[in-house]
């Protein structure tokens, strides 16, 4: 199937030469693999997961390894460089910030800091808002989840349970992973044990009310998934929060809006806090500055990452001065949140989403991208399940011949075979490709990367 096999061995293949996409070597470049060697010697093998291709510089939305190979960036890094890599002022505002001569306050007064928080509540749709800096966004989701769990233990002491959907994605630490949906293979706690408990994503493809295919789950969906939980023992009094992905990573689908209404009226009828975790999804990602205006529910609690910086490592929660402010001093804080040189990156970031009006070109650009995704789709009906999304927030998913299943070699494969073709992408393991390039990417790039995808397919299902 062409595909970069995890081994290290270089594979040649074409050579390209466009105005964005340049392949000259082998791939992966072969002067590259004594460094790779060097990274897996000293990392786990769960560093593993992605193609061996040497990041050497990034910039704007090309990725290039230092051997004359250059890549369309189709990843952000994982979903990070939301503004491009590198920007001249995110470096700039670096450069200024590392001048100052002040790289840690933990939780000193320090106008970095401040002047970032500033801007996040005045960005806000939570009313009265308040705001706390952390670095990683799992640390962002645990926050929002302590927070939500204080409330509901002022309440009864028994009001302590996480409600979060199947298959999602919150983080790797521990509240982080038993919010997340997706089985591991040592998946050894059992959720309700802690007070974990998930409902079905609605996402009409896998059909988990049996309704009609691409009828859109509606606030009947969300009353089954309520008489479930009361049949497994679990009622509303048991549940603290609500954390869920507006927007799916893995789905790139919006929860539809009437299942999130219905959703938001439940839980305010009993006290139940709700969290949307928008570290993927946030800042301009689905052409809206938050994937929770495509659903009209605002949240109580918002996590943010990734996209907020765009370069270092910074997230935050964002809720109402009531609840934010329940915790004591010392309660809940961080090390390195708002890290001053951080917070100087993020603070630019966000002022060149506005500046340069990022959020409707992500609107824009990918309107043409999925249009275009789309009649790849049109002409592979039997192995593409379907193409979906919001802004540059897209997925293609791949299905087995004659089944709706999953099919994650071909999807892996077809990702593979772009990146032999000057295209980065990710491989999901999960039988879907995603289309998650920075904000910024020029339109003609990003048809031109959609070209290279249509190719790879027609290649991978011929071979």
């Amino acid at each position: 199937m062409g595909m970069i096999p995890t081994e290290l061995a270089s594979i040649d293949g074409p050579r390209v030469e466009t105005r964005w996409r340049r392949i000259v070597t082998p791939i992966p470049a072969p002067a590259t693999l004594p460094m790779i060697e060097r990274l897996r010697a000293l990392e786990p093998r769960s560093m593993t997961g992605m193609s061996p291709i040497w990041w050497h510089k990034a910039e704007g939305f090309l990725v290039s390894d230092g051997q004359g190979n250059q890549w369309i960036d189709l990843t952000s890094g994982i979903v990070v460089a939301n503004v491009g890599h590198a920007h001249p002022r995110i470096c700039e505002a670096i450069r200024r910030a590392l001048d100052q001569k002040l790289l840690a306050t933990y939780a000193f007064p320090a106008l970095q800091r401040a002047n970032l928080l500033e801007k996040l509540v005045h960005l806000s749709p939570i009313p009265d808002s308040k705001a706390l800096l952390y670095s990683g966004g799992t640390e962002a989701t645990e926050s929002a989840i302590l927070l939500m769990r204080r409330h509901g233990r002022s309440l009864h002491p028994k009001k302590i349970g996480i409600l979060s959907f199947l298959d999602g994605y919150h983080g790797r630490t521990m509240s982080a992973s038993l919010a997340s949906g997706v089985p591991q293979k040592a998946d050894w706690i059992q959720r309700q044990q802690v007070h974990h408990y998930q409902i079905p994503f609605p996402f009409c493809l896998h059909n988990p009310w049996k309704q009609e295919r691409n009828e859109p789950c509606n606030r009947a969906c969300f009353d089954q998934c309520v008489i479930h939980l009361h049949q497994e023992g679990i009622g509303p009094e048991h549940i603290a929060g609500i954390i869920v992905e507006p927007m799916p990573g893995w789905t790139t689908w919006p929860i539809p809006t009437d299942f999130a209404q219905a959703m938001a009226d439940w839980a305010r009828q009993n006290d139940i806090l709700i969290c949307f975790d928008e570290v993927q999804s946030g800042c301009g990602r689905t052409g809206k500055f938050y994937a929770h205006e495509h659903i009209g529910v605002v949240p109580d609690l918002i996590a943010l990452g990734k996209g907020l910086s765009s370069s270092l490592p910074v997230s935050a929660v964002l809720g109402p001065k009531w609840l934010m402010d329940q915790p004591a001093p010392g309660e809940m804080s961080t090390t390195h949140g708002g890290n001053p040189v951080c917070a100087a990156a993020a603070l630019e970031n966000l002022c060149i989403i506005e500046d340069e009006q990022l959020v409707k070109a992500s609107e824009t650009t990918g309107k043409l991208v999925l249009e275009q995704l789309r009649k790849i789709q049109e002409d592979n009906p039997h192995r593409i399940l379907s193409v979906h999304g919001r802004g540059l927030f897209i997925s293609m998913h791949f299905n087995r011949p004659g089944s709706t299943k999953p099919d994650s070699a071909l999807a892996d494969a077809v990702a593979h075979e772009a990146i032999r073709r000057g295209v980065m992408m990710f491989p999901t393991g999960r039988g879907y490709i995603k289309f998650t390039p920075p904000l910024c990417i020029d339109p003609e790039a990003a048809l031109e990367a959609v070209e290279v995808i249509r190719q790879c397919i027609q290649l991978v299902c011929e071979s």
